[in-house]
């Protein structure tokens, strides 16, 4: 078996990289506090729906980091996935707003049923490119071998064959391209000459409103982040292990012995 301690950085491990994800994840809690009491003063934090929800999800993180640290979690890929789930806590800057103006504005229903569709479909589809492309690869046994590398006592997630797949096979950008983050900024600024107006109708402060609107696309980046995490680092690994009784391990250095070649 290979010496993953060794092979990858020392910061990078499971025990120590769930503990810089659960401080990211606690700023983003505290940033979203303000955002969630703000849109219902009237409600105390302990009634507020969405205060609830993520209080839970810090709670859930917390704990996971802290059993990590207790146990030293060491390359298994169910360990090394739990810290990016966490990092999805960045979409609060635009789910928090979202659900703020659908449960708690005095919006008319039908700008709330489009808010919460536009919110809901635009992330349905961006997820979707992840579950669509992932399951292309492992469909096919050169593309997963560069993904996972089966040896005789375990299989390893290889992070270098996945970003090439990525990057340089299918040409996938993990992120939104930077036009959707300055489309959605400026028509956040757009509106600023509209405020009164706007925060009138929606019954919200305005920075709720531009955060709906500009922070769309890093909402899209989070949870695709999660997604991602989700596929890699559990549904595959579930599949690996029933096909081969092979626990998955992540490999962050090496390159993968089979590299598939790029499409023209």
């Amino acid at each position: 078996m290979r010496n993953l301690d060794n092979l990858n950085p020392d910061i990078l491990r499971p025990s120590k990289l769930a503990g810089i994800s659960v401080v990211t994840s606690f700023a983003l809690t505290l940033l979203s506090i303000p955002l969630a009491d703000g849109a219902a003063p009237n409600i105390p934090i302990s009634e507020n729906l969405i205060l609830f929800v993520i209080f839970i999800i810090f709670g859930m993180s917390a704990l996971l980091a802290l059993a990590s640290l207790i146990f030293r979690w060491g390359w298994k890929a169910k360990h090394y996935g739990i810290p990016f789930l966490s990092f999805a806590s960045v979409s609060y800057l635009g789910i928090v707003p979202c659900l703020a103006v659908v449960l708690y504005s005095h919006a008319p229903y039908w700008i709330r049923g489009i808010t919460l569709l536009v919110y809901g479909v635009s992330h349905f589809f961006w997820c979707r490119k992840f579950t669509l492309l992932y399951a292309r690869a492992f469909s096919d046994a050169i593309l997963r071998a560069s993904i996972y590398e089966e040896e005789s006592d375990a299989v390893y997630y290889m992070r270098r064959g996945d970003e090439f797949l990525l990057e340089k096979y299918f040409k996938f950008s993990q992120m939104p391209q930077d036009r959707y983050f300055a489309f959605f900024i400026v028509v956040g600024i757009a509106m600023i000459p509209l405020m009164s107006s706007v925060r009138t109708l929606i019954g919200l402060p305005f920075v709720h409103i531009f955060l709906l609107v500009a922070m769309l696309p890093v909402s899209w980046m989070g949870i695709g982040f999660a997604v991602r995490g989700f596929l890699i680092f559990y549904l595959y690994p579930t599949r690996i292990k029933k096909m081969t009784g092979k626990d998955v391990y992540v490999d962050l250095v090496n390159k993968p012995r089979c590299r598939p070649v790029k499409p023209r």
